[in-house]
């Protein structure tokens, strides 16, 4: 079995038809149909709670993935040997964030 949609545009159409014809059959023929609430242009007005997220995502945005200065940082200690790895401070921060993450799970 097939299923073929209906075509929704066709159905919004027909129905600003209808309106812009019960438009000019109220008013004449030389009426305006712009003043129509049917036609008229949706607005949206955001709350300043909205506007200042949209903000803070754009300003999230804008920080880079990677932080160059660090990355450099780190490349030249590797280089040079003197980069030293701290496992039990790297275990602890394991543990610590482990454990974060099961409280509030």
């Amino acid at each position: 079995m097939q299923v073929t949609p209906k075509n929704q545009a066709s159905g919004i159409d027909a129905y600003n038809a209808a309106q812009v014809h019960n438009k000019q059959k109220a008013g004449g023929e030389d009426s305006n149909v712009s003043d129509s609430p049917a036609l008229k242009a949706d607005t949206v007005v955001l709350s300043d709670a909205a506007k200042r997220i949209q903000e803070a995502q754009s300003q999230i945005q804008a920080i880079p993935d990677v932080r160059t200065d660090k990355v450099a940082d780190l490349k030249a200690r590797i280089e040079n040997g003197t980069y030293e790895i701290k496992s039990e401070e790297i275990a602890e921060k394991m543990i610590r964030e482990s454990l974060i993450g099961d409280f509030f799970k």
